[in-house]
């Protein structure tokens, strides 16, 4: 997902992905899950990291 660790993470959906993503930042990298959850959803890092993770997620092969 981008993030500060290689953990690999699975799920059906982005949204999925998303609270996979969230859950593992609340448990192995707390402050960072903070971090995430104050910062504004129109904050330009925040906006560039959905940008992002939208376009892997279609880019991205489904595992086999």
């Amino acid at each position: 997902m981008g993030g500060m660790c290689d953990t690999a993470l699975h799920a059906e959906t982005k949204d999925e992905m998303m609270g996979a993503g969230m859950a593992h930042l609340e448990v192995a990298h707390p402050e960072m899950a903070e971090s995430v959850k104050n910062m504004p959803k129109e904050d330009p890092m925040m906006v560039a990291w959905v940008e992002k993770f939208n376009a892997d997620w279609e880019t991205t092969p489904e595992d086999t």
